[in-house]
């Protein structure tokens, strides 16, 4: 995997984590979209390896 591939599957594992606070912090958090945007940043930043 090339850097420039390892900076954008970091960047899209970022956006995850962003999603999931977001929504993380509203009024009535939607539980597993939050788990779901996790365990994809998780993914993706495994995928980095």
């Amino acid at each position: 995997m090339t850097l420039e591939k390892v900076r954008k599957w970091i960047k899209k594992a970022e956006n995850d984590i962003k999603v999931a606070k977001d929504e993380l912090n509203t009024e009535n958090p939607v539980t597993d979209a939050i788990c779901f945007h996790a365990q994809q940043a998780v993914e993706k930043l495994l995928k980095t390896f």
